[in-house]
């Protein structure tokens, strides 16, 4: 019988603790407008600055997910969490293209550990039937301080201090986490679940189940969404749009305002209707308004509140593909490479290429196309995700069919 009480205390732990991985990761993206004349750069290094962090993040992901599942969660959180929150310190003494480079590619390997690990960690202390409500929460902290926060964290901090300060502040609260968690968090006595004769385990194990296929491909079109939107939706409302930074740091917490809701109630809702339903109208009501956002200019308004619904249904879909759906897809001793095999080519494609992709697009024809680029890339995750084996119990005990994973 899991204990409720620690249950509790591991979902909110890494909870927050994901929360600061967004906020450190999109910090930077939300001061562009700063540090982009400062330090000189072009759209296309821009891109190219958030794109060596998904890099890194996606090796890292895989990876440590995988050794995490050999060697335990809470040492690979712990080390993942400290170095994450030394890179944001670091971020502020770089000065050139290239120092900025290397810094938050190392962030990006502290925080893929954390990703990959902490979705096994709360999946193993779960009661079956909280497991994903839990995995929704601990990812809808992901947008509420790293996009809705963090855009009004980022722009207001710098009206009083240097943008290099900003990174100090953003950079301590994974230390007290990471302090929390090593006070807190336990491993299980004994192995996860015992090899059978006819199964290997290892990182590349997963990829005997269909649905991590699935997921993977739906990963990357996810990535370029996210990434390409965040990496430039500041340029483009500050120099296409005509708006002040303060004004866009408020209109782009609205996207993460909803996301924070969608992460939660999508997942929910989807526990009676099914996974592969709630993907598929996600990811095409959020193609719509993203569509829609690039195409017709709106007041400042209602650019917040057409954020806030795509919010809900963009990042509602992320816990379901990302962390669900593999979770209960795949034995429990192999989730942490089966969460990471999704994230690292997600993150290779849809983070590492398409902004520097986008940024071209951007340099050449205007920072426009980035945001149409968004929208087509989630028209995408809505066809690919009819190709997902259903996974949800209260789905499948509905229609009769069995519980077993699919391979």
């Amino acid at each position: 019988m899991k204990s409720m009480t620690y249950e509790f205390k591991i979902v909110l732990l890494l909870a927050l603790l994901f929360g600061i991985v967004g906020l450190d990761r999109f910090v930077v993206l939300y001061l562009f407008p700063v540090i982009i004349p400062e330090l000189g750069l072009n759209n296309m290094q821009a891109g190219a600055v958030a794109s060596v962090l998904a890099f890194t993040w996606a090796i890292s992901t895989w990876v440590l997910g995988s050794l995490s599942d050999k060697y335990g969660r809470k040492r690979v959180l712990i080390y993942s969490s400290v170095f994450f929150s030394l890179m944001t310190w670091m971020t502020a003494l770089a000065k050139s293209f290239t120092s900025m480079l290397v810094v938050r590619g190392l962030l990006g390997v502290g925080e893929g550990g954390v990703f990959s690990t902490s979705v096994a960690a709360i999946a193993m202390a779960s009661r079956p039937e909280k497991k994903g409500m839990n995995l929704g929460i601990h990812q809808a902290f992901f947008p509420l301080l790293g996009i809705g926060l963090g855009p009004i964290i980022a722009t207001q901090l710098n009206n009083y201090m240097p943008w290099e300060m900003v990174f100090v502040v953003v950079g301590i609260p994974g230390l007290i986490l990471a302090f929390f968690i090593a006070k807190v968090m336990k491993e299980p006595n004994a192995p996860l679940e015992q090899n059978s004769p006819h199964e290997n385990a290892g990182a590349f194990a997963a990829l005997r189940y269909r649905n991590i296929w699935v997921a993977t491909v739906a990963g990357c079109f996810f990535q370029t969404g996210l990434f390409v939107f965040s990496t430039f939706v500041a340029l483009y409302l500050t120099k296409v749009v005509g708006l002040e930074l303060d004004t866009v740091g408020i209109i782009i917490s609205g996207w993460g305002f909803g996301g924070f809701i969608g992460m939660i109630a999508m997942p929910a809702i989807s526990d009676r209707l099914g996974r592969k339903p709630i993907m598929v109208a996600c990811a095409a009501v959020y193609s719509v308004l993203m569509l829609i956002f690039a195409l017709y200019p709106l007041p400042p308004a209602a650019m917040f509140g057409l954020l806030f619904v795509a919010g809900i249904f963009g990042f509602g879909t992320a816990p379901i593909f990302l962390a669900i759906i593999p979770a209960e897809t795949v034995p429990s001793r192999i989730v942490g490479s089966a969460v990471g095999i999704p994230t690292c080519v997600g993150e290779m494609l849809g983070g590492v290429v398409m902004p520097i992709v986008a940024g071209g697009l951007a340099d050449q024809f205007g920072l426009q196309y980035p945001m149409i680029m968004v929208g087509m890339a989630f028209a995408v995750i809505a066809v690919v995700s009819i190709a997902f084996v259903e996974t949800a119990p209260l789905a499948l005990k509905a229609k009769g069919a069995p519980l077993a994973t699919q391979a």
